[in-house]
């Protein structure tokens, strides 16, 4: 039952995430949009190049922050990813678990020696 959850888990997140991806886009965008405007507002001598790289600054945080789509695909992308992990992390250790009997080898040899 846990493995279904998480494979139900896994899906849903992965199609949500998949939905916003144009949302996820513009986010981007936008964040590259006010870290140029951080960078150039910073290097700016000028009082008109103040004003507008810190306009330019001021609408790319308005539009990520207004971006909620974005954020509900991030964290879908995020549950997919963790979803992902942990299936892979159970396949790994079970099959460790399965190899790492110490005592497969010595009822294999002990048959052998019985016949």
């Amino acid at each position: 039952m846990k493995k279904f959850l998480l494979a139900v888990l896994g899906i849903i997140a992965a199609i949500v995430a998949v939905v916003n991806i144009g949302s996820i886009l513009a986010l981007a965008i936008s964040a590259a949009a006010a870290m140029c405007g951080w960078h150039y507002f910073r290097k700016s001598d000028s009082t008109i190049g103040r004003i507008l790289w810190g306009t330019l600054l001021l609408v790319g945080v308005l539009t990520g922050i207004s971006n909620i789509p974005a954020f509900i695909g991030l964290l879908a992308a995020a549950g997919a990813y963790y979803a992902w992990r942990k299936w892979k992390l159970n396949q790994r250790t079970n099959s460790n678990v399965i190899d790492a009997d110490p005592f497969a080898k010595f009822e294999k040899q002990w048959k052998e020696f019985t016949k």
